[in-house]
């Protein structure tokens, strides 16, 4: 069945399922102060974090070169039952290793629920509205990260609540499978049904795409960047005394979210080119903050960065549908997701080798360099070609 629009009951759907997933995501702003109070040392809380991230890193590509259309909803159900289970048992452990055991088990059932929400994704965006669709779901998880630790801060007063809001969060990882009944069966009359999964030759046909390939990588550059800022600018903000970090990340978000309401306007220009010209944006902010000098400056810089970020990161997922043959779009959008999570542990990881030898000088102009890398690499790409 063509679909010519997304007010539709099974988008509307699949929007909810990927906040309320989101939700759970943003609870963990506060996970770092629980494992302090629980006395474990800072090293260690390091590797608890990242745990959940590796293991998203490492199983991601071989999970969504198995899921399709018609296993979507197994996955999901067994992802958000594992999620849940994870959950609960890390309200209750305290040592290290059953503490990086159970985020192992916390970032597997994450990422089978996500991969799972992918392929129910990309069979209800038309083929005209990939921008579009792309910007609202960014939108949709973008409002968790910005509501969830205010309101964390209100219902927990210390670190030794957060266990209460990890029951929550285990009980909030099962309503998205509720919501499951609102979205046709794959054999429903009209609907699109792939056969079989894209398996790991799939997964080896897409990597063999140049464009795919390239639009993966410039994705890595991006996210790169993207994590060293968000994890080093409190450190710089304070070395130059401009104020309050948070101020910075609280506007870029504030413009990322406003930029998204007009993702309408995604599907009427070049992807490729908007997505480089956006790149460029982000790569003028990164360069500008060395420079910074006050907090207004670093305020202005943040509505570049945001406006650049807000543009580009949706774009890309629309891009790679556009590329992506029927068969591989859920695959290749998880594999973006897999390149954010690279970027998210070789940003701060080559962020602070920059740092050991260098300046923030030389380290922003760094990444201003990536981005601009990123936004290059783009123009390789041949025009998405009509499937």
């Amino acid at each position: 069945m063509k679909r010519h629009s997304l007010n539709s009951v099974e988008f509307i759907t699949i929007c909810i399922q990927f906040a309320l997933v989101t939700a759970i995501t943003a609870l963990f702003f506060a996970f770092a102060g629980y494992l302090q109070a629980l006395g474990i040392d800072a090293a260690s809380i390091g590797l608890i974090l990242g745990t959940d991230a590796l293991a998203a890193l490492v199983a991601q590509p071989f999970i969504a070169s198995l899921i399709h259309d018609r296993s979507a909803r197994a996955w999901f159900v067994g992802g958000a039952v594992l999620l849940a289970l994870a959950l609960v048992l890390l309200a209750q452990v305290t040592s290290v290793f059953l503490l990086i055991a159970v985020r192992l088990m916390q970032g597997l059932g994450f990422i089978c629920v996500i991969s799972a929400l992918m392929a129910l994704l990309v069979q209800v965006i038309p083929q005209d509205m990939s921008g579009r669709a792309s910007g609202w779901v960014s939108l949709v998880r973008l409002i968790p990260y910005a509501i969830v630790p205010f309101v964390v801060d209100l219902v927990a007063a210390d670190a030794a609540s957060f266990p209460r809001l990890l029951y929550c969060a285990a009980a909030m990882a099962v309503v998205p499978v509720g919501l499951l009944l609102f979205l046709p069966s794959p054999q429903a009359p009209g609907r699109t049904e792939l056969s079989s999964p894209p398996g790991l030759s799939g997964l080896a046909e897409s990597l063999g795409s140049a464009s795919v390939l390239v639009l993966l990588f410039s994705c890595l550059l991006f996210f790169c960047g993207y994590a060293a800022v968000f994890f080093f600018l409190k450190q710089f903000v304070g070395q130059n005394d401009l104020g309050n970090a948070s101020l910075f990340f609280s506007t870029m978000t504030l413009v990322m979210f406003v930029v998204r309401l007009a993702s309408w306007l995604f599907d009427r220009y070049s992807k490729k080119l908007l997505c480089a010209g956006a790149l460029m944006l982000v790569a003028i902010s990164y360069a500008l903050l060395p420079w910074c000098t006050t907090g207004t400056e670093l305020v202005g810089v943040a509505i570049i960065s945001g406006l650049g970020g807000g543009i580009a990161m949706p774009l890309q997922a629309a891009l790679m549908f556009d590329l992506s043959a029927p068969r591989a779009r859920a695959m290749n959008q998880n594999l973006l997701v897999v390149m954010m999570q690279g970027g998210f542990f070789l940003g701060p990881l080559s962020g602070g080798l920059i740092l050991g030898h260098w300046n923030f000088t030389v380290f922003f102009v760094l990444l201003a360099g990536l981005a601009v890398l990123s936004a290059g690499l783009l123009l390789w790409i041949r025009p998405p070609q009509t499937r």
